[in-house]
């Protein structure tokens, strides 16, 4: 698999993966692994994200997120109406 253009988080444990077939490997472990949000939102703490936006079905990631990234700003991204949401949070 191609690497991935932006930097990938693993759910097994939060690190940082920019290879294409590490990613596929974590990937398919992941599957009998529990997910490990809280290692995630670590990591992108540590990385200086400034902005998360969750896809459909959106919701659920952003909210344990606002309580645990604060000033981090979110956006769920559940109909095509928050789409300029989106767009004017990256901005």
């Amino acid at each position: 698999p191609k690497d991935p253009a932006v930097t990938l988080l693993s759910n097994a444990d939060g690190a940082a993966v920019a290879d294409g077939a590490e990613f596929v490997e974590r990937l398919v472990n992941q599957i009998a692994s529990p997910v490990r949000w809280n290692a995630c939102m670590a990591t992108m703490a540590g990385m200086g994200v400034t902005t998360m936006i969750e896809l459909t079905p959106g919701g659920t990631l952003t909210g344990l997120a606002k309580r645990a990234l604060r000033g981090v700003k979110t956006v769920p991204l559940k109909t095509p109406d928050d789409l300029d949401a989106a767009r004017e949070a990256l901005k």
